[in-house]
This record gives structure tokens, C-alpha cells and sequence, in this order.
């Protein structure tokens, strides 16, 4: 449990049942599935152990993306999930092959295994030809062959391809395929898919949508019992408690406090504060790669003032205080959207809070 490496087994995860049976659910039924939720909140170990246990045919693209992505790293994102798509599928090996060369801008070289992907000339690579070649091969099978995006709005930086409408076509036209999306940044997940956008070709179809959620302070106590359990590891209660609360059921920094306590028995039984740096330190390099890449110095007095929970009204007084001049309402309202997208702020109840305690912990620290 306390691996720190996505899971793919459903006996190395904690006690997401519903979770897993609706992403199942979406996978064999729906067209396109979206798996949502914060950062850390297990959305890649609920993906693998659901393409692990339905044994459909399925291509796995991890699409974290540099700022400033290439035509070059998408093509390797391409060539690496094609060339493990081939290897895993032994029994499909020639069927598969064969279909993939058939596609311009695609050459395979058996030995070693070795994908090529071509963007350039009359013969380049069309990304709907591949989704095209795997229907085929999901039509012969007569079975579904997944599609899987991880940390799928990173795709809104490839702006040379329009991924809605080849969603769309697959949507109306691709009996065999079925799409699964994984987003951290929600908002803007649903913005780059253009669900809610009238001129999106993906407006008004049925999308399935499968959400990640916090463990409670009960179930985080649990977990890590049982987590030092399998390892043969005891922890006081009282420090299994303090975690609990300091990482606000988020089961990826729960995993971390378990694996780090795993290595360092005696600091974490004699220093737990040490342990739980380890994860603030991480958060901090999170926001200061935020903040590096935002123009507007505004986010980092916004940050500061939302590691307390407020209204909209209260941080406009609080944001034109300090700069001491009127703010524009919808200059704000970009501001609190962009934060909002990306899942560093969440709003309950027309109030606005950094919604992961180890990042409000480390936005205090870092930012003061």
C-alpha cells in the first residue's frame, strides 16, 4: 500500500471499490470517460488496475508535457506508448504490426522493437488514422480497445492538433474505441474537451465522468494501519493520527508519510515533523514552478491570503488593501478562475481556500 509508484493491482489500493466499478462501467459502455480529481488522489493507480482487470486492448499515453512542447515530444509520447502497446499484446503481436504500418508516418523495425513516428512530408502522421487502425483491430476482436490520456489537458498545449473534433469522430463514427481522459486541473480539462461550449463538436454528447475523492480523517487512520501492518512496521497511534490530520485525507501524501516512516522507522517515531517536510518541500517546488510561470505577481498575494477560507467580496477588499487601489471585478474573477482550473483553489459554499493542506502549509512557509 505504501508503494510510491502508481498501482495496478486492485489488492495495493485502498478501498476504492465504487470508484473502480464506474470507471469500469464508462470504459466498457461509454465512448469517452473522464477520470477527475486532484493532484495525488490516486487517479493513475485507479486507470491501470481498471485496464489491468477488464484485459481489453489498450494504448496508455502519459501526457505530462514540457511549457513549450514540440512536434517532437508528442511524436515520442506517440513512439513510446505504440512500442508498449506492442510488447504487452504478444498474442496480437502480428495483427497489431501489421495494422500500425499501414498508417502514414508510422514505421516499426521488429529487431529490436522500434516505432517510428514521421510529421513531416505528404506521408506524416495523422493521429485519427491511428484511432481508425485500432477500431479495426477492436472491430476484428470484437471487443473495445481504450484510448488512455493521462493528465489529459496537458494536450491543450499541442495546438497544431484539434483533439475535440478527433474525440468527436471517434465519439460518432468508431464503434470499437472507447477514449478515457485523467485531469488534476479540472477546469481546465473540461475546457480543452469544450463539454460546456456550444461550439465544441463535443457539446451536448453524454460523457462519463468518474471523480477521485479524500479519504475521511477515519478511513486515513486505517489506511496507514494497514499499511504498517503489511510492511511489519509500528507506529505509535498518535503519530498515525497526526498525519491524519496533516494530510487531509489525500491518499498520495498519506502513501508518502507511510513509505518515508517505512525508511526512516525512527524519525518518523521520534520526529514526524522531518517526515511531513518531505512533503511540504515537495508542494513548495509546485508553487514556486507556478508562480515562475504566471506574469501577474497578484497570484502570490492571492495564495497567501487564501490559506484561510474567503468570500469573494473579502479577498477584493483584502487584494486592493494591500495594493492600496481599486481592482477590477473581472480582472479577479480571472485570477480566482485560473486557480480554480488548475486545482490549487476550490470554492464551497461562495467561499475560495487552498484546497490541499500541505500546499496551504507550504504556500505559509514559502511565501510568509
Amino acid at each position: 500500500m505504501f508503494d510510491i509508484k502508481p498501482k495496478d493491482r486492485r489488492n495495493d489500493l485502498y478501498d476504492f471499490d465504487k470508484e473502480l466499478e464506474m470507471l469500469k462501467k464508462g470504459l466498457e459502455k461509454a465512448p469517452i470517460t473522464l477520470l477527475i480529481g486532484v493532484r495525488r488522489s490516486g487517479k493513475t493507480s485507479l486507470l491501470k488496475v481498471v485496464l489491468n482487470e477488464l484485459n481489453h486492448p489498450y494504448i496508455y499515453l502519459n501526457t505530462r508535457l514540457s511549457v513549450y512542447p514540440t512536434y517532437r515530444d508528442f511524436a515520442n509520447i506517440i513512439k513510446i506508448s505504440l512500442e508498449d502497446f506492442i510488447i504487452r499484446n504478444t498474442s496480437l503481436y502480428k495483427k497489431i504490426v501489421e495494422r500500425l504500418r499501414r498508417i502514414d508516418g508510422i514505421t516499426i523495425s521488429l529487431s529490436p522493437l522500434s516505432v517510428g513516428i514521421s510529421w513531416r512530408g505528404d506521408k506524416r502522421f495523422e493521429l485519427i488514422e491511428l484511432f481508425s487502425a485500432l477500431n479495426k483491430i477492436g472491430s476484428e476482436l470484437r471487443e473495445p480497445v481504450i484510448i488512455a490520456f493521462d493528465e489529459a489537458q496537458e494536450l491543450r498545449k499541442i495546438t497544431w492538433i484539434n483533439f475535440s473534433r478527433i474525440f468527436a469522430y471517434a465519439y460518432d463514427n468508431l464503434e470499437y474505441i472507447r477514449i478515457v481522459l485523467t485531469g488534476s486541473e479540472v477546469g481546465f480539462l473540461y475546457k480543452f474537451i469544450g463539454v460546456n461550449d456550444s461550439k465544441s463538436p463535443l457539446y451536448g454528447r453524454y460523457i462519463h465522468v468518474v471523480s477521485t475523492r479524500r479519504l475521511s480523517y477515519e478511513e486515513s487512520i486505517d489506511f496507514l494501519e494497514k499499511g504498517f501492518k503489511e510492511v511489519r512496521v509500528e507506529i505509535s497511534r498518535q503519530i498515525i493520527e497526526k498525519a491524519a490530520r496533516t494530510f487531509g485525507g489525500v491518499i498520495g501524501w498519506l502513501t508518502l508519510f507511510g513509505y518515508n516512516c517505512y525508511m526512516n522507522i525512527k524519525t518518523c517515531s521520534e520526529n514526524i515533523d522531518e517526515i511531513i517536510k518531505t512533503a511540504v518541500d515537495i508542494a513548495k517546488q509546485e508553487i514556486k514552478n507556478f508562480l515562475e510561470s504566471r506574469r501577474s505577481d497578484r497570484y502570490k498575494i492571492l495564495l497567501k491570503l487564501l490559506t484561510k477560507e474567503r468570500s469573494w467580496s473579502e479577498i477584493k477588499n483584502r487584494l486592493e488593501d494591500i495594493e492600496g487601489r481599486t481592482i477590477n471585478d473581472k480582472t479577479l474573477n480571472e485570477l480566482l478562475v485560473t486557480l480554480l482550473n488548475l486545482s490549487i483553489i476550490e470554492k464551497t459554499d461562495n467561499k475560495y481556500m487552498i484546497s490541499d493542506p500541505i500546499t496551504r502549509r507550504a504556500v505559509e512557509e514559502l511565501l510568509g
